[in-house]
């Protein structure tokens, strides 16, 4: 890599947004959140140990895929991967034995706990895991191309898992620098086609102050990739790769499968999305962009022609569709066209009154469903209680909402998303204390129920005991977040404070054990997450 890439890696922004990874664009794996818990760790088997220590050591690993049966490469990569063994894939790269090499095929699946949804620490986590994976592959994909290693791998899919935008410009500069090498290779073919109607001693001349041994293999290589930008130069060097990626005598190509754009603005968003094949494209996520009603109007053309996606994330920008007609009307045009959408996230937009126009645009049942800060009106819910959405929800967050006042419409719909809804979020919502004697009613019927978040809620400590009461019998509950009750905040700080914040938590988890022995249950206890009550809200 020249000094020169070097320096501007260098000075891109290193640090990632780690709360991106999850979401609309990357779903937690309910099945193994759900199993992970209740599974003893895997005990690896002979082969799987055998590889652990052959990729231990790059040497041993070379030495093994000279002698080893071809099939074993794949035992190996996966070994080498769920390790963390850089040199190890860089020699089983040079060696592969098949044409493709995915990604999610050896490494392991990294959104399967559900505390990421809580913990930035462990999201954060996460995430680095899924980075390593794609900067070790991706990396060492480059430089057994640049080493004119005589490999069989021709197609890298690198999807599933992030991408961190200092590797997303490295490949899209390699990719510049091949079909540049390709370019001046083609121009040199048809200049020795020239040079031959010359007299010899001339063609000779000529040639041999052209000719270069500098060819990239005759058939083009592919990545495909989850693309995360946030930076102008990163953005300009990936549109240029994407560009040339479309040119029949580009040499390595770059795919992608999601798109991530975050803080660039409409008009850079614009420049990238006119660079993409909709035909590839299945998941895009335009946050923190400040995107007005104005702004999306003018981008809802450009989104509407990727008709493959299935997931679609618009939210913390400032879509008003609440005050603005055509902002909607386009908005509902959108989702028609999104024949496949499943996961949507409105966040922190304007959708008030509005949500019966363009959800009923949305032809499948989403999965998938983040309302949170939008405003929400008992109109809305109303629908989204009786709407064809009720059929497929798995997560509903309906956060910082004021569903106090509406509380029955809520209600009426947990009733009817009962029967497959997994993870439920309903923090600040202005639950009261009144409404949770209903709420537990309905919790008990939610027997799919995993995670559950009312915290931002001002409770009496009686009253979160009978929650968990009613909790106590569901059988894959893992997660309770809540805020401490309100009863636990003196007019004095301090020690006492502390004393009735721990002792609330240890009554709370000691409650929810006594019920379920009572009732003959075995379940683990959920596990409690509590966090501060903002002494400054109006129920205080």
């Amino acid at each position: 890599m020249s000094s020169n890439l070097h320096q501007i890696l260098a000075g891109m922004q290193s640090a990632q947004w780690y709360d991106h990874f999850r979401g609309a664009l990357y779903p937690l794996n309910l099945e193994l959140c759900q199993t992970s818990s209740q599974k003893p760790p895997e005990v690896k088997s002979l082969l799987q140990l055998s590889a652990d220590h052959i990729v231990q050591d790059s040497t041993t690993t070379m030495n093994a895929v000279n002698i080893l049966p071809q099939e074993l490469c794949t035992v190996l990569m996966q070994q080498a991967l769920e390790g963390n063994k850089d040199r190890a894939v860089d020699v089983l790269l040079t060696k592969w034995p098949l044409q493709t090499l995915s990604l999610k095929k050896f490494a392991p699946e990294i959104f399967t706990k559900l505390s990421v949804l809580h913990d930035h620490v462990d999201l954060t986590r996460v995430a680095k895991q899924g980075l390593r994976y794609t900067t070790c592959v991706a990396h060492n994909f480059l430089e057994t191309l640049k080493k004119k290693c005589k490999t069989k791998l021709k197609f890298v899919d690198l999807t599933g898992y992030p991408t961190a935008e200092v590797i997303a410009y490295y490949l899209a500069t390699h990719c510049m620098l091949a079909h540049n090498e390709a370019r001046q290779n083609l121009m040199i073919k048809k200049y020795e086609e020239a040079v031959k109607l010359l007299p010899e001693e001339e063609a000779h001349d000529k040639l041999e102050r052209f000719t270069t041994d500098q060819s990239l293999p005759d058939d083009y290589f592919a990545v495909k990739l989850d693309l995360f930008v946030s930076s102008e130069p990163a953005l300009y060097e990936v549109c240029k790769a994407l560009k040339v990626s479309g040119f029949r005598e580009s040499t390595l190509r770059l795919i992608v499968d999601k798109l991530d754009v975050t803080c660039l603005g409409q008009p850079k968003v614009a420049i990238l999305l006119e660079q993409i094949n909709p035909e590839h494209l299945y998941g895009l996520r335009l946050k923190y962009n400040s995107l007005s009603s104005m702004d999306f109007i003018r981008l809802c053309p450009l989104i509407s022609t990727f008709t493959n996606i299935t997931s679609l994330d618009l939210s913390c920008n400032t879509i008003n569709i609440f005050q603005n007609d055509t902002a909607c009307d386009e908005m509902t045009k959108l989702f028609t066209s999104l024949k496949n959408l499943v996961r949507l996230d409105l966040s922190n937009n304007r959708i008030k009154s509005k949500l019966r126009r363009v959800l009923s645009a949305i032809e499948k049942p989403l999965q998938y469903l983040k309302l949170a800060g939008c405003g929400l009106a008992l109109t809305d819910l109303t629908y989204l209680s009786m709407s064809h959405h009720t059929q497929g929800l798995q997560e509903l967050d309906v956060s910082e909402n004021g569903l106090g006042l509406n509380f029955g419409t809520v209600l009426h719909l947990l009733r009817n998303i009962q029967t497959q809804v997994r993870v439920l979020e309903l923090e600040d919502t202005s639950i009261s204390d009144n409404n949770l004697d209903s709420l537990n009613i309905s919790l008990k019927l939610l027997p799919s129920l995993m995670y559950l978040n009312i915290s931002g809620n001002s409770l009496l400590s009686e009253k979160l005991h009978e929650l968990g009461m009613a909790v106590a019998g569901l059988e894959h509950l893992q997660y309770i977040c809540m805020s401490y009750p309100r009863d636990c905040y003196l007019p004095d700080v301090g020690e006492e404070q502390d004393r009735l914040k721990g002792e609330f938590g240890n009554n709370f988890g000691h409650i929810i054990f006594t019920e379920q022995e009572r009732r003959g249950i075995t379940n683990k206890v959920p596990t409690i997450v509590l966090t501060e009550l903002d002494q400054d809200m109006d129920q205080l």
